[in-house]
Order: structure tokens, then C-alpha cells, then sequence
């Protein structure tokens, strides 16, 4: 199969995915369709070294990752001044993941609901935690980290949440029908 063939053949098999994939991240249907392009630029250059085939659709979505990162950096103001600086825009996915930890933070006991409140919410450092709750700042600093953690599971048990190599949440679903999330989903 030539180049030009094994492009259409990935076009027909991804373009759809990679379309709503790009879609969620940009949310703008003609900057959508200007990263799908670029995309679709980067296989057809890349195609050709990638060795094994069982890899293509990871690395098909590594290229989308890619070309959506490049299209908000391009779209960042290159100055600082606030009269001329337009938002960087950026997904919705990790502020509507966000939206959820508050009703799961019900789920948790009293102790980790307390020191995610005040200091993840409320912006109180972890060193005045400590002398309010009446702990070691070590303490402090392990109560808060156990409290995360055990938000992230139940976070979990409720979505599914895909994320990149930094942690980034880039998508997520409910796992079930009576998660606080469901509200959101797509």
C-alpha cells in the first residue's frame, strides 16, 4: 500500500474519532477542523517511520494531543498587558471534573472533608491547618494528602477520567448511573 493509500485507510478508520477527540479540546468547530487538518499533515509526514501497526491509534491520538497543545499555545497573547490580552482558551473538561469534587467531598468523613475544605477551597495554607486542627504540620500535611487520595477514589469509582502523561484531565465518563458526574457528561 502506498503512502497516499494507508492516509485515506487512517482517514476513514479515525477521521470520525479523531474529530470529536479534537472537537472536546478546541470547541470551536472551525479551529476543530484547522487541528484535524494539521493532524492529517502529521500522519501523512510520520506515517512512513512508524513501525508497528498494533501502535497506530495511540500514536494517532499523541499526534491529535500534539496539534491541539500547539493550536493554544499559537492562540496564547504573545503580551502581557491585560488591556490587550485575549483568555487562553482552555478545555472545559478539568473545571467540569471540578464541579464533581464538591458532592463527592460528601462521601468522605468529616476529618477529610474538613481539610480539603479549607485549605483545597478555601485557600487556607497547610501550616495554618495544622495549628487549627491542632496537628503537626507533618500531620497536617498527611491528613490533607490522605484526604486527596481518597478523593481520587471515589472520584474514580464514579468516572472513568483519561488523562495525559502529566495528569491532565483530557476526558472522562460516568461509570455508573448514579454518579455525581452524570449531570455533566457529554
Amino acid at each position: 500500500m502506498d503512502q497516499n493509500e494507508a492516509v485515506n485507510q487512517v482517514w476513514r478508520d479515525f477521521g470520525d474519532r479523531l474529530r470529536r477527540f479534537i472537537t472536546k479540546q478546541v470547541r470551536q468547530e472551525p479551529d476543530a477542523d484547522d487541528v484535524l487538518q494539521d493532524v492529517f499533515t502529521r500522519i501523512q509526514s510520520g506515517l512512513a517511520g512508524l513501525k508497528d501497526d498494533e501502535k497506530l491509534e495511540a500514536w494517532l491520538f499523541q499526534v491529535a494531543r500534539r496539534a491541539i497543545a500547539d493550536h493554544h499555545r499559537r492562540r496564547r497573547p504573545v503580551e502581557l498587558s491585560s488591556e490587550q490580552a485575549e483568555p487562553v482558551p482552555e478545555s472545559e473538561i478539568p473545571r467540569e471534573l471540578a464541579s464533581c469534587l464538591t458532592p463527592l467531598m460528601g462521601q468522605l468523613d468529616a476529618a477529610d472533608r474538613e481539610a480539603l475544605k479549607l485549605t483545597d477551597l478555601d485557600g487556607l495554607p497547610q501550616k495554618d491547618l495544622a495549628a487549627r486542627l491542632g496537628l503537626s504540620i507533618t500531620g497536617a500535611k498527611s491528613r490533607v494528602q490522605r484526604a486527596r487520595s481518597r478523593l481520587k477514589e471515589v472520584l474514580l469509582a464514579c468516572c472513568e477520567v483519561e488523562t495525559d502523561r502529566r495528569g491532565n484531565a483530557l476526558d472522562y465518563r460516568p461509570r455508573r448511573s448514579s454518579c455525581d458526574c452524570d449531570a455533566l457528561a457529554r
